[in-house]
């Protein structure tokens, strides 16, 4: 394995030049958005070390919580390489009722606000400010892996998504959640916090992948039989996700839990069927699932220093993780499904 490259990053300014932290949780009449150099700190070149920790050749958060995966530039990669499969088969940096929110002229004199939660490289929020420069974009994550050079209505910090918002209720026209469940103790109370920071009218977005293998729904195959590697390999996952760091993945039933969430309403779930490996008759789809199947063999490397943390020896992890790469590679209609909703403030 190659030796960890350390997340591209330097100390930033509180001008929207690149990442500060927080140092406060606590609403007041000062703390929040209009008021970040109350709230604030920069963060200084000696403390980057204490974010990251090495373990077995890969890069970690030192701080404390449950995320599992390493945060170095293989994993980077992997998060930007996600970002441009999804730009391409959607066509857009989103889904849901986007540019009506944040092109609506609701109040000449308050800007349009979007929060983007566990951003890691930053690269949706980067893409989404060229595209609404009137926009004002924040990102937070646990760890300082944005790029050094944030667009001017761009602006990046350290949070944990656990902890309380440091903004104050009604900030935000939009709240983007792209794959955060593996860093959330308890999705409901994150929920309740996305419903306090989002103004009345507001947008939530959520996609998370399924957590078990697929074939396409035309085919009707049942992947415990016809996939029997990547079962394995998810249910070891999963198994060692809730064992080891009391995660529950919910994408199945978010849209339930949002409704049981007050203050949300018009809830729209969707889910798509995105191609493992170049099998697609679409060109365009192979282009996608080729994309596909090579971000899925990098989270195999990159859950691989968790699973053997979690109790599996190395030559059992390295056996199944061949397999698993190999089958996705060789079985045709092998698919991962993205769960998005979307759903407004009351």
């Amino acid at each position: 394995m190659s030796e960890p490259t350390n997340p591209p990053v330097e100390p930033g300014r509180l001008n929207g030049d690149g990442v500060s932290h927080s140092v406060q949780d606590v609403e007041s009449e000062d703390d929040g958005y209009a008021s970040d150099a109350a709230s604030l700190e920069e963060v200084r070149s000696e403390e980057f070390p204490t974010y990251f920790e090495e373990r077995a050749g890969r890069l970690f958060p030192s701080t404390p919580s449950p995320y599992p995966l390493p945060v170095d530039t293989p994993e980077q990669e992997r998060l930007n390489l996600l970002h441009d499969l999804l730009l391409q088969f959607f066509g857009a940096n989103y889904v849901g009722p986007v540019a009506d929110v944040l092109r609506a002229v609701d109040n000449p004199d308050q800007p349009k606000r979007v929060l983007d939660l566990c951003t890691g490289t930053g690269k949706w929020v980067m893409k989404m400010a060229e595209e609404f420069p009137a926009v004002d974009f924040r990102g937070f994550d646990i760890v300082p892996i944005t790029t050094r050079y944030p667009r001017p209505n761009v602006h990046f910090e350290i949070d944990d998504i656990n902890a309380r918002f440091r903004w104050r209720s009604g900030t935000f026209d939009l709240v983007n959640a792209r794959a955060i469940a593996m860093a959330v103790r308890n999705y409901r109370q994150v929920l309740e916090e996305i419903a306090r920071v989002l103004r009345p009218g507001g947008l939530f977005i959520s996609y998370e992948w399924a957590t078990q293998p697929a074939f396409h729904p035309r085919l009707q195959l049942d992947p415990a039989a016809h996939a029997p590697a990547s079962s394995r390999f998810h249910d070891a996952v999963n198994s060692a996700l809730t064992n080891r760091r009391g995660l529950q993945q919910i994408v199945v039933d978010l849209s339930s839990v949002l409704a049981e969430t007050s203050g949300f309403t018009d809830i729209r779930p969707c889910q798509y069927h995105i191609p493992i490996g170049a099998w697609h008759e679409d060109p365009a789809m192979q282009s996608i699932g080729a994309a596909c199947l090579r971000a899925n063999e990098r989270y195999a490397q990159s859950v691989r220093p968790f699973l053997v943390d979690s109790g599996w020896s190395e030559a059992d992890v390295d056996t199944m993780l061949d397999n698993y790469i190999h089958e996705i590679r060789s079985v045709n209609g092998l698919v991962s499904v993205l769960f998005t909703a979307h759903a407004r403030r009351l």
